[in-house]
């Protein structure tokens, strides 16, 4: 082990841990003898609520009783890099420490537990939104962006909006909760996800339309196709309703019932910042155009690191940044066939026996909105320009 690298992966794949007050003017400080490292962004279904990414990793600590490492304490940035991946030191998952738990092993002797683990907790940027109180704050309606930068002024925090259609009108609402609730219920109004990295947070439109140039594939391994080892198709029970209700908070709330559809309905309700009850009325069509119909289809894929021949399972999302991949479109080549997905979020896990990485993906066909000039979203008729 060296004071920065921790283990290799078979040969291909070496994870690093560093933690600090403030990287802006304190360096890094790089945790030695890491055990396991775990990570999770994004969600695993469409319909789940937003949440902030998390990560745990496991390390020996054999002189920690003695010395402390200083930057290791609940607030401290944290991040994870794949040293020899697609680009030296790639980034993977960035945040903040939450809790760090140390297990106190025997024996003890000459300022040396051989048996000492810490076990240290972090979370993702958004997190910080949710530890922050609203105060009553009064949020003017106005454009998604207009409020964004209100919500930086009164937080101090770091939030955007991206899209290739603008920022649609949102309602006014007063904050009474806390800031994290307030950008779920962004998120939930326009069908966005969010992305973080360290303290910045980005509100991610359905319309951002980012393509990843890296696919998968049950045969193919190469530079443009992962190879992987595990699909799973889902009924997607949960994502099935004959009966939409949206009730935006100013406004009267809009209910609209699958044709053909009989009682007892299946139900899907929600309260959104929609500017109108016209509004409100077609995002519930939306949302009925999208899950009105019983689907199966890929909810997940595993993949190995170790057994890509040129490793790019880091390189999928924004920028070639995993951390950036939510809404990401790509596609999963399975037994001849090829589909069209979106990654709804990641979870990798690695220990010296190897690394893998599960992307949680929905169907392109749930994800119904127009996108002009897209082979996949572009598709008159049988998408929607906005809602």
């Amino acid at each position: 082990y060296s004071s920065k690298q921790y283990f290799l992966v078979m040969g291909l794949q070496t994870y690093s841990v560093y933690v600090s007050p403030d990287p802006s003017s304190v360096p890094w400080t790089a945790l030695t003898n890491v055990q396991n490292v775990n990570f999770s962004i994004g969600r695993q279904a469409q319909l789940d609520p937003i949440r902030a990414g998390t990560a745990s990793i496991v390390l020996r600590y054999p002189t920690g009783y003695v010395s402390p490492v200083a930057a290791l304490v609940a607030g401290s940035y944290m991040k994870i890099e794949n040293d020899n991946g697609v680009l030296t030191n790639t980034i993977i998952w960035v945040g903040f420490v939450t809790d760090v738990v140390v297990d106190y092993g025997i024996p003890f002797g000459g300022g040396v537990g051989t048996a000492d683990y810490a076990t240290v907790s972090g979370e993702g940027g958004f997190a910080r939104f949710g530890r922050m109180n609203g105060n009553n704050y009064v949020m003017a309606a106005d454009t998604i962006d207009n409020q964004i930068t209100n919500a930086n002024t009164q937080t101090g925090l770091t939030l955007s909006w991206t899209s290739t259609t603008g920022a649609p009108l949102v309602a006014g609402t007063t904050v009474n909760s806390t800031w994290g609730d307030w950008v779920a219920r962004v998120c939930q109004t326009t069908n966005a996800r969010i992305r973080e990295f360290g303290n910045a947070t980005t509100i991610v439109s359905p319309f951002n339309n980012n393509v990843s140039t890296i696919n998968f594939s049950d045969t193919t391994n190469d530079a443009t196709n992962q190879v992987y080892n595990k699909i799973t198709f889902d009924s997607l029970a949960d994502n099935f309703y004959t009966q939409v209700t949206v009730t935006p908070e100013s406004f009267g709330a809009a209910t609209v019932t699958k044709s053909g559809a009989t009682v007892p309905y299946r139900g899907y309700e929600t309260n959104t910042i929609n500017a109108s009850t016209a509004q409100a009325t077609d995002y519930a069509n939306y949302l009925l155009g999208n899950y009105g119909t019983a689907r199966f289809a890929i909810s997940s894929i595993t993949c190995m690191a170790e057994v890509q021949n040129s490793f790019q399972l880091d390189n999928i999302g924004a920028s070639g940044l995993i951390l950036l991949s939510a809404g990401t479109q790509v596609a999963v080549t399975f037994r001849g066939t090829t589909f069209q997905c979106l990654i709804e979020g990641v979870n990798m896990s690695a220990t010296p026996n190897g690394a893998l990485y599960t992307y949680y993906l929905s169907g392109a066909d749930l994800n119904a909105y127009l996108i002009l000039g897209s082979t996949t979203f572009g598709t008159l008729n049988n998408n929607r320009l906005g809602y």
